[in-house]
């Protein structure tokens, strides 16, 4: 069957570059930071630049120095973050983040600025033409900080001009960052899960990634520790998509307990060695965060998506399942992590034959646990896979996937739908309804992708 392409269309932002000053070390207790967003690419991304200037002005209402840097190539922000080393030196806390690009090459991490080839991503391409993370962290590090803080907003997704979402580079393999331990006294903050995307947009009525949303909502909360900020911010995010992206950090035996919001008078305190073991081990339990608001009410205990960001996702899971060689081993690791993309690509990647690896019982193991967790597009993969099986049990289970899937707002389950009523002997009314739906369903899409791009940017 026929696989609906989603819709998007790019935005493009003016170049914004900014000379940076004369490097002068910091002054005792200065808390200062490096803002860069990168967006200009040949295909643009949605919102690093406005995530940058966001975060600027939170920042600077916390009390922090911000240097701003948007759409800067590789020379241009190594330099920056060489400058703000000398200049952060001593400080009390030193923060750089980064909106934009980024990949990993073997078991390295690097964000990929202005310049880069993001359509040929090869291990060598990526370590060329990028600025390692390890680099970044180093500059950070020899600011002899009390903390130093590196959050990166990167791997994003981005889109072609018809709407579709494109893995950057077209290999499934340089996907993400891969899971690396942080350097000693350096905290690095991921917006997603080892080998992940990160969500460049998430709903009309923001003009921030998913990530940058959510740690700009938990920085409002003054003193709170920086293990907490990250653990709301996790939590957050996945409710924002649904569990489909994960953050992560990673301390770097840090001593420091970072306080970014001392709206209560608190500064930089030390951490016992109770918290730090906390901090290294993994983060306390997320604050519950509501869920953002969807385009229809959901039925009892069911999640209901916009139906074009479904459309992305699943254009993502199809980018997967294409690549060659197809990428088991990392989309297991992440599957195992309770990756939903990632269970899903992999389940019916193997399970249907997409990949080139036939084995129906083991990816609809794992289109199940996708399938449990209500995810509408491996609900309908899992239903396909119980139709090509044909057997009245099967059948009537693919049936109740389907429908659990269309409620969720996915289209093409009303297009399955239809095929099921035809395979069932259902009246040919039926069969017509199933389809009408999914028109109507695409006609929608459209309007949700129509409306995303009319909508004018937040400044």
């Amino acid at each position: 069957m026929q696989r609906l392409i989603p819709l998007f269309f790019s935005l493009f932002f003016l170049l914004v570059s900014n000379v940076a000053p004369a490097a002068v070390p910091a002054a005792p207790g200065k808390r200062i930071a490096l803002v860069i967003g990168n967006a200009a690419y040949p295909q643009p991304l949605l919102n690093p630049v406005n995530d940058a200037r966001a975060m600027a002005e939170r920042l600077r209402r916390l009390g922090f120095e911000v240097l701003l840097r948007t759409d800067i190539n590789a020379a241009q922000l190594q330099k920056a973050s060489a400058e703000f080393s000398t200049q952060a030196r001593g400080a009390d806390i030193a923060l750089v983040f980064y909106a934009g690009h980024g990949a990993q090459a073997g078991e390295a991490n690097y964000v990929l600025p202005l310049g880069a080839n993001m359509n040929a991503l090869s291990a060598a391409a990526i370590a060329a033409q990028g600025v390692s993370v390890s680099s970044l962290a180093g500059d950070l590090q020899r600011t002899g900080a009390r903390g130093a803080v590196l959050i990166l907003d990167a791997c994003r997704q981005e889109y072609t001009r018809g709407g579709a979402v494109v893995v950057p580079g077209g290999n499934a393999a340089s996907h993400g960052f891969a899971d690396t331990q942080a350097p000693r006294g350096v905290v690095i903050a991921y917006s997603a899960g080892p080998g992940a995307l990160a969500r460049d947009f998430w709903s009309p009525d923001s003009r921030n990634s998913p990530y940058t949303s959510a740690l700009l909502d938990a920085l409002d909360a003054p003193g709170l520790p920086m293990g907490d900020v990250f653990s709301q911010v996790a939590a957050r995010v996945a409710a924002m998509t649904h569990d489909v992206q994960k953050p992560r950090v990673s301390f770097g035996e840090t001593s420091a307990r970072l306080v970014l919001n001392m709206g209560s008078g608190k500064g930089v305190s030390q951490a016992t060695p109770s918290v730090l073991a906390g901090a290294q081990g993994g983060m306390r339990a997320p604050v519950p965060a509501p869920a953002p608001a969807l385009e229809k009410p959901a039925a009892p205990g069911a999640k209901v998506w916009p139906g074009n960001v479904l459309q992305d996702i699943n254009y993502e899971i199809r980018m997967q399942i294409a690549a060659r060689p197809f990428p088991r081993q990392q989309l297991e690791k992440r599957a195992r992590g309770g990756d939903l993309v990632a269970l899903t690509a992999l389940g019916y990647g193997i399970g249907g034959g997409d990949a080139g690896i036939k084995q129906p019982k083991a990816g609809m193991q794992w289109l199940e646990k996708a399938a449990a967790k209500d995810f509408p597009i491996a609900q309908t993969y899992l239903a396909e896979l119980l139709m090509v099986k044909g057997d009245p049990a099967s059948l009537k289970r693919a049936g109740a996937l389907l429908d659990a899937a269309s409620q969720a707002g996915y289209t093409a389950a009303h297009a399955y739908k239809f095929d099921l009523a035809r395979r069932t002997g259902a009246p040919p009314q039926d069969a017509a309804r199933h389809l009408q739906d999914a028109f109507m369903g695409l006609m929608k899409d459209y309007q949700g992708a129509a409306k995303d791009m009319m909508q004018p940017p937040k400044k």
